[in-house]
Formats: C-alpha cells, structure tokens, sequence
C-alpha cells in the first residue's frame, strides 16, 4: 500500500473535478481550516461528512480521497500549533496567474468563514474581542475580493500582503479559540501585521 501524502492545491483540484464539487480546492481547505480555527475536532467520519456536505458532491469521497483529506487536517493542525508560523492556506503557486490566485484566497477566506461558523458558538466570549473581530470583518473583505484588472508589482505586492494577513489571522483565531491542550506550547498573541 502506498502512503499518503498531503494533497497539493493542484491534486485536491483534480480530485474534486472528479466528484463534480460545487467548491475549489482553497475553499474546501478553508472550511478544514475555519472549524480547526473555531476549535472543532472532528473523528475521520464527521469531518468527511462536513467537507462532502460543504463541497455538494455528486458522489461520497473516495476511500484515496478519504485519507489524502485526513492527512491534509492533521498536517494543517500540525502546522496551526507550530511555535514557528508553519501554516499555509492551501493555493496555488506563485508563478501561478495572479487571478488566479487572487480568487484563490477569496475562495479560502469564503470557506474559512464557512468552516468557522459550523466550530464557533455565537456566545463564545472569544468572538467579542476586538482583534478578533476586526481580523474576521477582514477576512469577510478578502471575501470578497474581485479580479485584478491589469496584473502588475503593486498588486503582486498587494495581494503577498493579503495572503501573509490571512496566514497570521488564521494562526492568531487558531491562537485564540482553539482548546488550550491543542497547543504544543504557550499560547502567544499574534496581532495582524497587515490592515
């Protein structure tokens, strides 16, 4: 039997074209990621069913679909807790088209927001802190962004800061709602660098 690895943005593509999923890659990772973020832990079964039901597939994932998913959560929480910023929305490369990319983290921050709001309790005290809600309402704004009319270094550059805020402003909601014993280490804050 082969091991599993970790899907790339490029894999998770294909294999959800082949589930006809009504989602892409970067917002099927975001969902993963939004209710690790709210502090859901989920068994193998339920997860699977939360990304089937985010994805509205025509058919179940297969048992090779399954484990590459599982084993891209586990990597993520991993990376999620890691003292050293480890984590990375799952997009596509940098020498991919910007809008291509650009409506990538859209799809991500859309599916973040999703997956968040399946973990989160709307009384979590959490929720009312300022950062927090001021790195959600930004996420909602990458959301919604649109594509860039004529790629150039000035939205090269914009779009590195918005993909380096919504890295930090994953880890730091991770930082803040996750349960404490998830965390290899002392929790630290982390305020967004970019606005």
């Amino acid at each position: 039997m082969q091991a599993v690895i970790v899907p790339t943005h490029d894999t998770l593509s294909l294999a959800l074209d082949q589930v006809q999923a009504d989602c892409s890659a970067a917002e099927l990772h975001g969902v993963m990621v939004g209710m690790l973020a709210g502090g859901a832990r989920m068994n193998r079964s339920a997860l699977m069913k939360s990304l089937e039901a985010h994805a509205d597939v025509s058919t179940a994932f297969a048992d090779e679909m399954i484990a590459s998913l599982w084993q891209l959560q586990l990597k993520t929480l991993e990376d999620l807790g890691a003292d050293d910023l480890l984590f990375q929305p799952l997009l596509p490369d940098d020498d991919d088209d910007l809008n291509l990319r650009v409506m990538a983290l859209a799809d991500f921050a859309r599916g973040l927001l999703a997956g968040f709001g399946l973990a989160v309790q709307a009384n979590n005290p959490a929720l009312a802190g300022e950062i927090v809600r001021e790195t959600l309402q930004d996420i909602v704004n990458i959301s919604q962004l649109d594509s860039v009319d004529e790629p150039d270094e000035e939205s090269e550059l914009a779009y590195a800061e918005l993909h380096e805020f919504v890295r930090l402003g994953v880890i730091h909601l991770f930082e803040e709602l996750a349960p404490r014993e998830d965390h290899g280490h002392d929790a630290v804050d982390l305020p967004p660098t970019v606005h």
